[in-house]
Order: C-alpha cells, then structure tokens, then sequence
C-alpha cells in the first residue's frame, strides 16, 4: 500500500488508505495462527472491539475495499468486513482471484460467497489507482 500512496502523491492524487490497526503490544503473539492467538486473553479481549472498529468506522467511511488476499487467503475478520462493504455498496477489489479461507496454510478452502462479493481483481498499485481516479 505504500506503493500506492507513493504513486498517488506523485501525480497529485489526494488518497487516504486506511491500513488494519490489529498490532497487538504483545509481540510474541504476531506470528502465531490466529486460533493459537485466540486462546490468549488479552488478544480474545481486544480483537472484538478491533473487528469492530473496522466494520464500523473504517469500511463504512472508504470509498472503496481494496482486498490484499495474497496466495489467496481471506481470513474471517476480512470476510466480514468485505460483506459489510458489500452491504453498503462499497467497490470491492482483490489481489488475487482467489478467496481462500480456513487454517493457512495447509487446510485451505475456496468460499464462493466471498469470492462473489469482489468486483474486479487489481494486481498492482498502478492498476488499482488508475480505477480510483
């Protein structure tokens, strides 16, 4: 996405990305599957109201959804968010055609209900600036 701010910028482009805000202080738990994340206290404590945040606040107020669904994966904080998008109207775009959901990276599934809220497949930042502007 910084590639995209950077693009922007230089052709004079007002664009406001908003990024997910889901780091957590506890850094032992970045790398961990979200199911082992989940089984920590503070994170199941703190993830709703962070789910929350982005359906709420940062989906409904974006023009648009752009998806980064690298290798295809889609967790389900972000199939929520994309039905919400979806739900308001929103311009759905991804990165990859691909809508992969369940433990990555080994027990992965394609979920055509997520896949069918995406409107068109965007594969580099120039791609996805041309169709904002």
């Amino acid at each position: 996405m910084e590639e995209l701010g950077r693009l922007a910028k230089e052709k004079g482009i007002r664009l406001t990305i908003l990024h997910p805000e889901f780091a957590m202080d506890q850094h032992q738990l970045h790398h961990l599957p979200e199911k082992e994340r989940l089984a920590h206290p503070i994170y199941r404590a703190e993830v709703a109201a962070r789910v929350y945040d982005h359906l709420f606040r940062k989906v409904k107020v974006a023009d648009v959804c752009f998806v980064y669904n690298k290798n295809g994966y889609i967790g389900v904080n972000v199939a929520g968010e994309l039905f919400a998008a979806a739900i308001l109207g929103k311009m759905i775009y991804a990165l990859e055609d691909k809508t992969l959901m369940g433990h990555y990276p080994e027990d992965l599934y394609e979920e055509p209900s997520v896949k069918k809220l995406v409107h068109e497949i965007v594969s580099t930042p120039e791609d996805l600036l041309s169709r904002l502007i």
